[in-house]
């Protein structure tokens, strides 16, 4: 049977060769990598939040004028205007001194907050909560692209952009009830949108 030595004393004794210690790597001299969440996130070219009751736009109707008996294709959404007109005043006072409209390519990102129909939630003692059958996201009408249609043009109108072409991608594009505030992130607790608009890269490196 071998003796292995256990102590430092039994390994001078014995004369065996002490183990070398590991070469300190760069790595382990500078430290660590910083974290991502050390690293500052990119502060969009533009941001507000608007409230009031999103409504699409692109769905018409035809009209007749009465006076000159000419049939005119009008917004079948009456809740169009009076949506643009939020978005547009909250983009003006969103807007720094001095503004100018934007005039490169952007991304844009667009959060819609609906407020739940009152026949999703209970009575009695449930009154405010939601009901097990209502749906968890919403289903019907607006539709998504008709939401973000009204509301690009409102940021044209508003000076935002030059025109709404510029928008190239989405980060985030969506509708959720007002009931998940809290839960999801930009969800308001009433209805309306938050909007950031961000320099658009192109995809893959330049040659």
């Amino acid at each position: 049977m071998i003796d292995v030595p256990l102590w430092e004393e039994d390994v001078q004794a014995s004369g065996a060769t002490a183990p070398e210690e590991a070469p300190v790597l760069p790595d382990e001299v500078t430290g660590p990598e910083p974290e991502a969440e050390d690293i500052p996130a990119p502060v969009p070219l533009f941001e507000l939040t608007v409230y009031g009751a999103p409504a699409p736009q692109g769905s018409k109707s035809p009209k007749r004028n009465k006076h000159t008996g000419r049939i005119h294709l009008v917004e079948s959404s009456k809740y169009c205007k009076p949506w643009r007109d939020d978005v547009v005043a909250a983009a003006l006072r969103a807007r720094k001194r001095g503004w100018t409209p934007l005039v490169v390519p952007l991304d844009a990102e667009m959060i819609f907050t609906l407020t739940r129909p009152k026949t999703h939630f209970g009575s009695g003692r449930n009154a405010g909560r939601v009901l097990p059958s209502a749906p968890l996201l919403p289903l019907g009408v607006p539709d998504l692209s008709k939401l973000a249609r009204s509301t690009e043009d409102a940021l044209t109108t508003a000076g935002v952009y030059r025109d709404d072409a510029l928008l190239v991608d989405y980060r985030r594009l969506r509708k959720r009830y007002h009931t998940d505030h809290g839960r999801t992130p930009d969800v308001l607790q009433v209805s309306g949108c938050v909007i950031r608009l961000w320099p658009a890269e192109a995809d893959g490196a330049r040659t």
